[in-house]
């Protein structure tokens, strides 16, 4: 190692899923860090991502990568539900925690692994890496420039194709379109709206073409937050959209300010494709490889973490904005249930 040479950070990643799969190609392409193990249940697929991208251990164990002390950081890239006991454990263990979003699907859950890290003192992200996707990062920057005024008004729609929660995801079961999907959008939302707090949410869900399917859980959401204020934003997500739509996500944001309004429109990211059999939109916001590097917005997202651990900086999204992304949406969910608004817990 040179003299200017930085530092390795070791890297475990736990989850081995489309996520875990593509946090661990980042983590094996950062010159500053090192891909340690790689933890899911069964090994299988653990194995497999090892091997891709040169981690040493593949296990169907995490703790066995918590108790390694050349492991710096732990990626959290589990299902939503399943999040918090890694991330509590790996804060206890001294580890630097990067978790995929949501932070936790409870309130008692974010507050647990908040205290946690808290205790132990390490740096800890929810990975909300919309924050790194260049036109939502320039929309923050006009908002803050006060270029359209005061945001008084949102809407946020993240709409999936079928195959998400029937193909992709094993246990959609045990989510909701509103915690994969709107989170990214409240996290982009508030993000935008500063200091102004949710107070309020009345949501409503719809379902059967899901259930029909054996897969039980709501086909859409939608809902509306209400600010202190008097800000209001509307929140759609929805995952049943027919596998012959253009794209895999239909995502589209508005800000509408006191005098100006922001549209972010992510349906064809500027990429168009029309084969014999179909005519696509390719994603290459998030998750893009280029010239065999891996790049976009959790390229980013990651590649911050790491540079957080190495030169002991805190990370742009606190722990305190991913629990009010928690909070919402735990609102959010108990609106469905009794039928009526629901304040949000503070």
């Amino acid at each position: 190692m040179t003299e200017n040479a930085r530092p390795s950070v070791g890297v475990a990643v736990v989850g081995a899923g489309v996520m875990g799969a593509a946090h661990a190609a980042v983590v094996a392409a950062d010159p500053r860090a090192r891909l340690v193990g790689v933890a899911s249940v069964p090994d299988t697929a653990a194995r497999e991502v090892a091997r891709r991208h040169g981690a040493e251990l593949a296990t169907d164990d995490y703790r066995t990568l918590l108790g390694r002390t050349d492991v710096d950081l732990v990626i959290v890239a589990t299902p939503d539900h399943l999040h918090t006991a890694i991330a509590v454990e790996a804060a206890r263990a001294g580890k630097a925690i990067l978790v995929e979003k949501p932070l936790a699907t409870s309130l008692s859950d974010a507050d647990e692994v908040i205290a946690a890290v808290e205790r132990s003192g390490v740096a800890a992200m929810t990975s909300f890496n919309h924050r790194w996707i260049p036109s939502y990062a320039q929309a923050k920057a006009a908002i803050e420039a006060g270029r359209i005024g005061r945001p008084r008004m949102a809407y946020a729609r993240k709409n999936d194709r079928i195959h998400v929660p029937t193909q992709m995801l094993s246990w959609a079961g045990d989510t909701t379109s509103a915690w994969f999907l709107s989170s990214h959008d409240i996290d982009l939302v508030c993000w935008f709206f500063g200091e102004d707090r949710a107070v309020e949410v009345y949501a409503t869900a719809v379902r059967g073409v899901l259930d029909g399917r054996g897969v039980h859980t709501p086909d859409a959401i939608q809902a509306q937050v209400r600010f202190a204020s008097g800000a209001v934003a509307t929140f759609e997500s929805c995952w049943i959209y027919p596998d012959t739509y253009p794209t895999m996500t239909d995502s589209f944001i508005e800000v509408v300010g006191e005098h100006g309004v922001v549209h972010l429109d992510r349906k064809d990211d500027q990429v168009e494709v029309a084969t014999p059999t179909e005519f696509e939109y390719p994603r290459i916001s998030i998750m893009p490889v280029l010239h065999g590097v891996p790049a976009g917005a959790l390229a980013y997202a990651v590649g911050h973490m790491i540079g957080c651990v190495v030169d002991g900086t805190p990370p742009l999204v606190s722990l305190a904005e991913s629990r009010r992304v928690t909070a919402i949406l735990a609102a959010v969910h108990e609106s469905v249930t009794v039928g009526g608004p629901v304040a949000v817990a503070s």
